[in-house]
């Protein structure tokens, strides 16, 4: 009896040493979506606590491995299958699938094919490995009341994964040496608990609150030094490239392997990943954002872009006028200004600048030749009329340091754009519709095949353009392939990756353009950057860094002249494009609404608080992970009566939370049955685009509403989207004002989304 006496109970220390070792995991699966192409994160935190708190109420063996089973087939089911978990068919259909999966799997793994585990089979490994990794820290302080190990692992993990990856460690860092700190005190303090209850001189476990405060004060104090203490700057700017040298030979700039991002001058053999710098470049002060252009290049190798540069001395740069143009008469300008400082230490020795260089301004001009500052009567700038790169020359090294510029902002008349002529000049032709002899054909076909229902070279850009978002291309700067010697570029990225970063894109637009006559040349610089500040002067400071390194295409038009295309996922075209104006006579409830190309935002105040409501709602629903926080509270409930109270509670959150869809429809069926009019017609037809959206049959972006519409019709067997979107169009471009159109379409409206419901 007094030898199991040795072996202390379970206590307030050990819960919350226990919960601290659960932080010490999660900070484990922090930097996993960063590093990995891995989502819902937040399943697997909840996961691991679910097993955590398993574990540590000591619930059966025989009961817990099911128990896990289930919350981990559960978690599958929200990652990779569809519909409602608790529906009649929803769980044991995901069990049927997932049985089948593992049971193809299985086989794999005996025959030691390990690299085509499914993705479903390799997460339901990661819940095992959550699991056991769970169990292990019980063992660890329960029964060996050793956690330093692991303590120094998760050290190790981040530290690693802060030097070699782009994980930003510095918050975790302190985070993990606190919980370090407060678990190992407690543990040692347990030890010698337990080693004078054996001797009996402590008849039961506590901790003196004197002892407690004493920990804490010590904590902070460290902590709160180390915070604040001065630091050198990091003694390997990063060791990646220097490690990849050294190992692997690379390193060279040729595009091949690992590379830090930022501005390069050679691009004769683009691929290969790269990593992040968010050094900053520069900084601008302007009125507009706006993309930063070095330079463009005009002739395509099948590996990359080179260009013969043809230099000529710049004395106008000063005198309002540069020696590149690139744009013509039927172009809208408007003249601005920008003030660009260059980061110390940045040695660039020609200028970037947004749309239309005009002029460099000689007395803000600052420069550094070698180690001394420069005379401004003494530089010379030397224009390259062909891609546009302006360029300081003198004596020595030239290093730019500050300068402002004047330059016109273009806006493109769409609709000038659409009826323009095709004509292009000879010297344009010879330059900007050059491609390799050994183009594959299947590059020059795919073109033709996205623009073949275009007739405007307009038109045929916008397509090109977004062919990439509309077909599964992802953005991805790591793990990008090299094209081997007998491979071309683009037509890797077309038919083979399709995965990629700007250069990938941009290239790829451009071929696709010349193979269908279209000039184009490939342009590269830096992107707008990071808003830092709003000046008194109404204009804005934004902050260039390498990470903002970026390349686009411009495409040519005969009379207005170069325009930029942005082809690449996830950044934004800054050129104005002007639409023709359409004069709608409508109130002020319909003025509200914006271009119905974007439904989701073109609505009016009572229609977006309502969306904010249900949004916030369901994200609220979504992160806590349904009934999880009310299961937590669980273990807290002391009487039958509170007991039974939550059960009822989490019954009805749960049927709520699996009919809201539901129950959200047949309120807006009610609400437009009595609140419904013709002057709030597009209100209604706006609250259908949300609906439908919301049930999980979205508009493709770049999609017109007929498309939409008749994508629907034929999903739903019916031709009421149709009908509802034709007159909607009748109202919102031609102005007509409904006259009882509501009663006649609100039966249309309401069989859409009673179908829904069915």
């Amino acid at each position: 009896m007094a030898k199991f006496r040795t072996k202390p109970i379970n206590s307030i220390t050990h819960l919350f040493i226990y919960a601290l070792t659960f932080l010490l995991l999660w900070e484990w699966l922090r930097p996993i979506p960063v590093v990995t192409n891995t989502a819902e994160i937040h399943l697997f935190v909840w996961f691991a606590f679910f097993s955590t708190v398993l574990i540590y109420i000591r619930v059966p063996f025989w009961l817990t491995i099911p128990t896990l089973m289930m919350a981990s087939i559960y978690g599958l089911h929200i990652i990779f299958y569809e519909g409602s978990f608790f529906s009649r068919e929803g769980g044991w259909e995901t069990v049927k699938l997932f049985s089948s999966e593992a049971w193809y799997n299985f086989g794999l793994i005996f025959s030691r094919d390990f690299a085509y585990l499914t993705d479903p089979f390799r997460t339901f490994l990661f819940f095992l490995l959550l699991a056991l990794i769970c169990y292990l820290l019980y063992y660890w302080i329960f029964q060996t009341r050793r956690i330093f190990f692991f303590l120094l692992s998760t050290i190790i993990y981040i530290t690693v994964l802060d030097t070699f990856t782009p994980v930003d460690a510095s918050t975790a860092i302190i985070r993990i040496v606190i919980i370090g700190f407060f678990m190992l005190t407690l543990l040692h303090m347990l030890k010698i608990q337990e080693e004078e209850r054996a001797l009996g001189k402590r008849g039961s476990s506590f901790i003196s609150p004197a002892w407690m405060y004493t920990l804490i004060l010590m904590i902070l104090a460290a902590t709160f030094v180390g915070v604040i203490a001065p630091k050198p700057d990091p003694q390997w700017s990063d060791p990646v490239p220097a490690m990849r040298t050294l190992v692997l030979g690379e390193g060279s700039g040729t595009g091949s392997g690992v590379r830090r991002v930022g501005y390069g001058e050679n691009d004769e053999r683009l691929g290969g990943g790269f990593v992040q710098d968010n050094n900053v470049v520069f900084s601008a002060e302007v009125e507009e954002a706006s993309y930063w252009r070095g330079e463009s290049k005009h002739e395509y190798t099948g590996k990359g872009w080179i260009s013969d540069p043809s230099y000529v001395e710049s004395e106008s740069v000063f005198e309002d006028e540069v020696d590149y143009y690139m744009f013509e008469e039927l172009a809208v300008l408007e003249e601005r200004t920008v003030s660009i400082v260059m980061e110390e230490g940045v040695g660039f020795s020609h200028l970037f600048y947004p749309g239309q260089l005009k002029q460099l301004d000689r007395d803000s001009l600052t420069y550094l030749s070698g180690s001394e500052e420069g005379n401004n009567e003494s530089i010379q700038f030397n224009t390259d009329t062909v891609n546009g790169r302006v360029q300081a020359e003198g004596e020595e090294d030239i290093t730019l340091t500050s300068y402002d510029l004047v330059y016109d902002d273009p806006t493109f008349p769409i609709e000038t754009l659409r009826e323009g002529s095709e004509e292009d000049p000879t010297e344009i032709q010879e330059l900007y519709l050059q491609l390799p002899d050994d183009l594959p054909d299947r590059v020059v076909e795919l073109a033709e095949e996205i623009v073949e229902d275009e007739d405007n070279r307009y038109d045929k850009a916008v397509a090109v353009e977004q062919y990439f978002s509309r077909n599964g291309f992802e953005y991805q700067t790591t793990d990008v392939p090299v094209p081997d010697e007998d491979e071309d570029y683009v037509d890797q990225f077309l038919f083979e990756t399709q995965v990629g970063y700007c250069d990938n894109y941009s290239t790829s637009m451009a071929v696709l353009l010349r193979a269908l006559d279209i000039p184009t040349r490939w342009v590269k610089g830096f992107t707008a950057g990071e808003e830092i500040e709003e000046t008194e002067n109404d204009r804005t400071i934004y902050e260039v860094a390498n990470g903002n390194a970026h390349s686009w295409v411009e495409v040519y038009f005969p009379e207005v002249g170069w325009v930029p295309f942005e082809p690449t996922q996830g950044f934004d075209n800054y050129a104005d494009f002007e639409e023709e104006e359409i004069d709608i006579d409508v109130d002020s409830e319909q003025n509200n609404l914006e271009d119905p190309e974007r439904p989701d935002t073109g609505m009016d105040e009572d229609l977006l608080g309502d969306l904010d409501e249900g949004m916030e709602s369901e994200t609220d629903t979504e992160v806590s992970g349904g009934s999880d926080e009310n299961w937590i509270d669980f273990s807290q409930f002391l009487t039958l009566k509170s007991l039974l109270i939550s059960l009822v509670t989490l019954v009805m959150v749960m049927v709520i939370y699996e009919k809201q869809n539901r129950l959200q429809n047949h309120y807006f069926i009610w609400h437009y049955r009595f609140m419904g009019n013709d002057q709030r017609y597009l209100t209604a037809y706006q609250r259908l685009l949300w609906i439908l959206e919301n049930e999980g049959l979205p508009r493709g972006e770049g999609e017109t509403l007929r498309e939409y519409a008749k994508r629907m019709d034929l999903a739903l067997n019916s031709q009421a989207m149709s009908k509802l979107t034709k007159t909607y169009e009748k109202v919102y471009y031609g102005g007509y004002k409904p006259d009882g159109d509501w009663e006649e379409r609100q039966k249309d409206w309401e069989e859409i989304v009673k179908s829904l419901n069915s």
